[in-house]
């Protein structure tokens, strides 16, 4: 039997739903208005392992705990950096400023093939990942776990184990026209 890409799962679930649910068309629009209320932000998610180094605009990050302090970041299935993650149990993420474009631009047009950090000034965190120097604030993070929900996505849970301000601002924040898309 052949395995399903996020894509895949992605086209399936607005036929028959995530978990075997039924969706109606009206369901799917009204839930989708109502989704696409919950504010998030944008982050650049980058991890590393021995050379493979990769980034990504994430905007489904969220503080999950104090002690220790945690997030929890939404990755969509076979994204590469996914992977690089697990092998590592590490992750950083850049917080973008309200005021900074250029990194959502950058991060917005990047393919799977292209170097995640050209023309992008970084340095190494704490642990060795690449951070955004041009970013609000960083977080570096120790994977203490990941979920699997039967949905598109996977959730990597972290705990923050060092992280600073670069630059005094707001982080950016948004809401989507349609909880069923970016």
């Amino acid at each position: 039997m052949a395995s399903l890409n996020g894509r895949a799962i992605v086209a399936l679930s607005w036929l028959i739903g995530y978990n075997g649910f039924v969706m109606t068309e009206q369901q799917k629009h009204s839930i989708g208005k109502a989704l696409g209320r919950v504010p998030s932000g944008v982050f650049i998610l980058t991890a590393k392992h021995q050379i493979e180094q990769s980034a990504m605009m994430a905007s489904w990050v969220q503080q999950v705990g104090f002690a220790p302090p945690a997030v929890s970041v939404a990755v969509a299935k076979g994204r590469p950096i996914g992977g690089i993650i697990r092998a590592s149990n590490r992750l950083a993420l850049s917080i973008v400023s309200s005021e900074d474009k250029s990194l959502m631009k950058h991060y917005a047009r990047l393919k799977g093939v292209d170097v995640p950090f050209v023309g992008v000034a970084t340095k190494p965190s704490p642990s060795g990942l690449p951070i955004l120097t041009d970013a609000l604030a960083w977080l570096d993070c120790k994977l203490i776990g990941t979920h699997d929900f039967g949905g598109d996505h996977e959730l990597f849970i972290a705990e923050v184990t060092d992280g600073e301000i670069l630059h005094e601002g707001t982080a950016f924040a948004h809401q989507r026209g349609n909880g069923f898309h970016y």
